[in-house]
């Protein structure tokens, strides 16, 4: 049985409503250990329950365990490769938002993740902070 993100609305007796996202579940699947290590540091540190895999053995693993507001994926991921892994999940939840990371950039890859249902692209080669402002941005 998947665990479900829990998003909480409170109402005040004025009336006024806050909302307050309790949980927000990450996966961060790629293959440069230390890339993941920084990036879950980081997450965590504002909340976000972080989950990482490196194969697509865990990929399924963790899909079937839990349901994840955003997945954080290397374009350039091997066996399955990066667009293969966006179809599977988008396949399983249609809603969740994909941001692919990448260390270089080919723009016809681009263009195919983006026709498929990429939310945002982040480069490896710029500052953590760059990247964590578009997961940010994304959810």
């Amino acid at each position: 049985m998947k665990e479900k993100v829990m998003h909480l609305i409170l109402l005040t007796k004025n009336n006024m409503t806050w909302e307050y996202n309790v949980i927000n579940r990450i996966l961060i699947m790629d293959e440069e250990i230390i890339f993941c290590n920084a990036l879950r540091y980081h997450l965590t540190q504002k909340g976000y329950n972080v989950e990482l895999c490196r194969s697509y053995a865990e990929l399924q693993d963790k899909i079937n365990l839990f349901e994840f507001d955003l997945i954080l994926l290397d374009l350039n991921f091997k066996n399955p490769k990066g667009l293969e892994i966006l179809q599977i999940a988008k396949g399983i939840n249609p809603q969740i938002k994909v941001i692919f990371v990448t260390g270089y950039l080919d723009h016809q890859l681009i263009s195919k993740a983006k026709a498929l249902g990429a939310n945002a692209f982040a480069c490896k080669n710029v500052q953590l902070f760059q990247v964590l402002d578009q997961i940010m941005e994304t959810m």
